[in-house]
């Protein structure tokens, strides 16, 4: 099944929709900085877009001890070691990647000459607490030397580093931190103004004692943070090229200049030029497919996309000497949802949702800055205006040939992705794909041309597929044993911890403890997201206000079945993902309809289950809507098997 799986709701349902002032979910913000470790092991992970561009292949080292057999008859002890455990370190030479990294040859800035990378130990440190192994691995490399000035003689060092604290996907995901050294003798200093703001207090300094412990492997015996700048390392938070040209900081990778791919976007007067991606390079199609495995990883693993997309994101970029760059975002500067920002002049309702990013995956990941459509495809004469945004007079722009590529590579993938599976069609025969002269009605997607130049493509989200995002299940059986856990074969999964191998192996404690038996990491709970059949929505439910969302899902969660710690890692997963609209429409899937759509097997089967998946939408101003009537939710004997999940459409 295609990750474009596209979802057009019935036409009279749709309608109705529009007409009660639905706004449909536009998709995440741009991403903020990653949650700090303390967010990570208190509650179930975020959600962020697929990370790997331009990072290094740095696995995370597998926490825990050695995975025990798969196979054994006798449960693997999961009982935890106390958390004040002294730290384990482990050292590991580093092996240089097939291409190497670094400036391709020394080239000297100011004091320092930046040299080819030379890698240095891996060290890894190893701390327990009751939930997880939590680790933090350092890559060293030596990049640089000074020539000249008061360190003269010294090395500059940089380090990948990697914090494994429990559960979590996407962008942030064991994508390392970069953190800079000089190197005298035996003492290191770190660079604070010169490494990631996000970076490990304990590896930077900034708040906290230096960790010495990773940096004995340099012969380190001291370390202290130093207040050390250089220009052309530092981390500008924005950058300008005039005016509507501002972009924000995403990120950090590593590599050089490929010319072949990028275009000078304009010249700044202290860091040099600004690249972008040369329009048409980016993906072209209206939703990204192309993800492959990295480092033999399954397809179902948090980390397991391969960077496909280096420099082919529309984003811009700043080379730095030593082998590094710097990844900034433009938004556009308007929101077309929004009836007072935009007048429309082909007759179609406002408020209609759109995304300005090429989608994937769940909670709507994105596979680029901004979906920027080749002038290959689309020229000028192609062009017809279809309205105007209302603050800066751009013009919105729709295709004139109602049979454009555009559209019909759109319409493709929306009509081959829609369900044809015989069980969907007996809950609903009338469930069937739009026309494709109805699909061109819609506005399926508008163009803009953005101060840069480019050519970019809003697409309409109402033909987006849902999908069960960040199902956390959770295992408490009367006594340690072994478990296995398998979805149904209609499910695909996209994302999952640990590791999703065709199910689960794990061994369980009665508190609700796992360990991974296959890669021996330990978990309070099992995740995954997919997608399985797409669900009509549920007509009953409930219109909560914003500020009073957490005490709904206080209130109405324990009657669902969740216990204290349950309903905490929901609220703390989705609370604050409900926010952006005045109203939101929240119901709950009928058990019959979870077990049909999204089966699962467990053995030893469980005594008790209770799975809990919401639905929303969010509304511009209250509607009424029939109650939905909330089952009690079984008593909790034996094995208990609990999972919750929200449907994102």
């Amino acid at each position: 099944m295609k990750l474009s799986r596209l979802l057009f709701p019935a036409i009279v349902l749709l309608a109705v929709v529009l007409a009660a002032g639905v706004v449909w979910r536009i998709g995440p913000q741009r991403s903020a900085p990653r949650a700090s470790s303390a967010k990570l092991v208190a509650g179930p992970p975020t959600k962020s877009r697929v990370a790997t561009n331009g990072s290094p292949s740095i696995a995370p080292t597998a926490t825990g001890a050695t995975p025990p057999n798969a196979n054994s008859a006798t449960p693997a002890a999961v009982a935890a070691p106390a958390a004040t455990a002294a730290p384990q370190v482990s050292v590991v030479m580093g092996q240089p990647p097939a291409t190497p990294e670094g400036p391709p040859a020394p080239v000297t800035v100011g004091d320092i000459q930046f040299l080819p990378w030379e890698y240095m130990p891996t060290t890894s440190v190893t701390q327990h607490t009751p939930d997880y192994d939590m680790s933090t691995s350092y890559a060293f490399r030596r990049v640089g030397r000074f020539v000249s000035g008061s360190y003269k003689g010294a090395e500059l060092l940089l380090a990948f580093v990697i914090k494994d604290d429990g559960p979590c996907k996407g962008e942030g995901c064991y994508a390392p931190y970069t953190v800079r050294y000089i190197q005298q003798g035996t003492t290191l200093f770190t660079l604070p103004k010169l490494s990631d703001s996000h970076a490990p207090d304990e590896s930077v300094g900034r708040k906290s004692a230096i960790d010495l412990q990773p940096l004995k492997a340099l012969g380190g015996t001291s370390a202290q943070p130093l207040d050390y700048s250089l220009p052309v390392l530092e981390y500008p938070s924005t950058l300008s090229g005039g005016p509507r040209k501002l972009l924000q900081f995403a990120t950090e990778g590593v590599g050089n200049l490929d010319a072949s791919l990028l275009q000078v976007a304009f010249h700044d007067p202290v860091y040099g030029d600004v690249w972008m991606t040369k329009p048409g390079a980016g993906p072209q199609k209206a939703f990204y497919e192309d993800c492959t495995p990295l480092n033999g990883a399954s397809p179902g693993d948090s980390d397991a996309c391969a960077d496909m997309r280096k420099y082919r994101d529309n984003a811009f970029y700043l080379f730095r000497p030593d082998g590094t760059y710097l990844k900034y975002e433009y938004a556009p500067d308007f929101r077309p949802a929004d009836p007072q920002a935009v007048t429309w002049s082909d007759g179609i309702a406002v408020g209609t949702p759109y995304n300005a990013q090429t989608l994937v995956g769940c909670s709507w990941d994105v596979a680029d800055d901004v979906s920027v459509v080749s002038p290959k495809s689309v020229s000028e004469v192609d062009l017809e205006p279809i309205g105007k945004v209302n603050a800066t007079a751009d013009v919105l722009y729709g295709l004139k040939d109602k049979k454009h590529q555009l559209y019909q590579e759109f319409y493709d993938d929306y009509d081959s992705g829609y369900p044809t599976w015989s069980a969907m069609r007996q809950d609903d025969p009338t469930a069937k794909p739009v026309s494709y002269d109805d699909f061109v009605k819609a506005r399926p997607l508008f163009l803009w041309k953005d101060p840069f130049g480019r050519l970019i493509r809003f697409v309409n989200t109402a033909f987006v597929i849902p999908q069960m995002c960040e199902p956390i299940l959770y295992l408490y059986p009367e006594e340690a044993e072994s478990v296995t856990v398998k979805l149904g074969e209609e499910i695909a999964v996209t994302r999952s911890y640990p590791t999703y191998r065709n199910g689960w192996s794990v061994s369980a404690q009665p508190d609700g403890r796992l360990m991974d038996l296959n890669s021996g990491r330990r978990s309070p709970y099992l995740f995954w997201e997919g997608y399985s059949y797409i669900l009509p929505m549920e007509t009953k439910g409930f219109v909560v206000g914003r500020s009073e969302v957490r005490e709904f899902f206080e209130r109405e969660l324990p009657q669902l079945g969740l216990n204290e710690k349950e309903t905490r890692d929901f609220i703390s997963a989705w609370a604050s993902k409900l926010t952006e609209s005045p109203y939101y429409f929240i119901t709950f899937l009928d058990r019959a309809v979870i077990d049909r759509y999204y089966p699962m097997q467990i053995e030893p089967a469980p005594k008790t289950s209770i799975r809990v998946f919401m639905d929303f939408t969010a509304l511009s101003a209250p509607i009424f809507v029939p109650p939905l009537s909330l089952s009690p939710p079984p008593e909790r004997r034996g094995f208990t098997v609990v999972e919750w999940g929200v449907v994102v459409r």
